[in-house]
Order: structure tokens, then sequence, then C-alpha cells
């Protein structure tokens, strides 16, 4: 994309936040127009498409419905992103636990990775790690399918449809056990399938997580019939089986309704928390 098509763009798409009353101050175009991250209401934020409206309000409104529904994370908390894909959700949680918490935030793909970090510099976001790491379920490679809804499952299949990225791949707890990180405030997973390897994650004794939010996929697999995406009984069976209770919204939204959420019983280490909104 030549500077003059870049130009033309961030005229249009200037325009377009106009008519939302909303102040475009700047839009990076990466991979030629794969990925966009605009300068909007004084934060950087990434999408990849090409649109108009896209804000701080606008992620933490779609945060504060999803992943963070029935727990809020606050200062000083740790949250752990995994599957934190362009940063839209990571740059939300450092946001919410300010200078004194810690977000943890993992990206497989490598693609997708180079994004975050450029959000994370961008927005000075001092408070965030960020690891380009697949969730497995043991230490080793992992092929990263580089295409649209793929993630890990065709991989896995020997079903390539994009450009194939080898990514160090880490049990969960592994990866606490390497980062020192022994308590966790929010677990928010959304990893396209790849959920079903934190079954073992919580019988770690050394680890305390109090909330989790898991994305599970069963809405794809009944479309695409993939075993690899029937994860939502699993998970919840595993949370429960650890003394969590669970439970998942009904929006009518099937990629909303399929996320389980789980909160560790009081009973088990003597936290209550904070159940938000």
């Amino acid at each position: 994309m030549n500077i003059q098509n870049k130009y033309l763009l961030f005229l249009i798409c200037k325009l377009r936040y106009l008519r939302n009353k909303q102040n475009l101050k700047g839009l990076k175009v990466i991979n030629n127009g794969r990925f966009y991250i605009y300068h909007v209401g004084g934060m950087h934020v990434a999408s990849e498409e090409f649109n108009w409206y896209l804000t701080k309000e606008v992620l933490a409104k779609e945060v504060d419905r999803v992943s963070c529904r029935y727990y809020t994370p606050g200062p000083g908390d740790t949250v752990v992103d995994v599957g934190a894909g362009l940063g839209e959700e990571t740059s939300i949680y450092a946001s919410m636990v300010g200078a004194t918490g810690t977000v943890y935030s993992i990206e497989a793909n490598p693609v997708v990775h180079n994004v975050l970090q450029q959000v994370i510099a961008l927005n000075k976001l001092d408070n965030v790690r960020s690891f380009n790491l697949a969730i497995s379920s043991a230490p080793g490679t992992v092929a990263i399918d580089d295409a649209p809804l793929s993630y890990l499952s065709s991989s896995l299949e020997n079903i390539v449809k994009g450009t194939v990225y080898e990514v160090d791949g880490l049990p969960f707890e592994d990866f606490c056990a390497a980062t020192n990180l022994a308590t966790i405030d929010l677990l928010k997973v959304n990893i396209e399938g790849a959920e079903r390897f934190f079954n073992t994650t919580f019988l770690n004794s050394g680890l305390v997580i109090h909330n989790v939010a898991i994305s599970c996929h069963d809405f794809r697999f009944e479309k695409e019939g993939n075993e690899f995406f029937k994860t939502k009984q699993l998970v919840t069976d595993f949370l429960n089986a650890s003394g969590y209770e669970t439970w998942s919204q009904q929006t009518g939204q099937r990629h909303i309704d399929d996320w389980v959420y789980g909160k560790k019983r009081a009973s088990q280490h003597g936290y209550a928390g904070s159940i938000g909104n």
C-alpha cells in the first residue's frame, strides 16, 4: 500500500470517526492492510478491520459484557490474558489493575503477537508482560497456522490453511512456574479449542487462580464438526472437580454463551474476591 493510499484511508477513516464525534489522531496500516492501529480517544486500538467506531470505551464495554462479566479486576490485581490477540482486552485489563497490578499477555501467533507488542508500546503499558507462546499439553514446538479462525486445531490435524509458524509450547502450569506466577486474580482464556489443555492446570496445588473466564467453542463444533472445538462440558467438569463454582451467560448469542466462568469456592482458600457488574 503506497503513501497516497494510506493518507486517503486516514482521511476516510477520520471522517467516519467524526460522524461518531470522535477525533482520530492517527492510523497505522500494517502488513498491507491486514491490521490497523487507530489512535483515538487517547488510546491506540488495533483491529483486523477498517473501522470507524473502535475506541477505549467500546473495548471497555465489550470486556465488561464478556470476559469481566462476573469479576472485575481492580488495582493491584494480577490478570493473565491467554489468547490476547491484538491486545484489545489486555489494554483494558492494564487500565483496570493500574500501576500496582500486572497483566501477563500470551499470544501464540507470532504475526498477531507483533501487533500486540506495538499496541503495548504505543500505549506505554508498563504493567504488561507479553509472551509469544502456545499453551499446549506438553513442552515442545507447536505449529501455528496463520489463517483466520484456525489457531491450533488445523495444525494438529495437518490441515494447513495459511503460513505455518513454529512457536514454543508449554502447559500453562509450566509457564506459571517459569515466570514465578503463583497467584492469579483473573485468568481469561480464548484460544480456539486449546482451552482443553488447561485440564491439569487446576490440579497444581502451588498455583492459586481465584477467577476464570474461559471461551469455549462448541458453536464452532456444531458448524464445522471438528471435535477439537467441543470443550464446554470438558472445561466445566475440570473446573467443578477443582473446587470452582461455574456458570455461563444466556444471552442467545452462542459465542458469548459458550464462555464458562468460574470462581474458586471461598472454603478452598479463604478468598472472597469481588463479583463485578
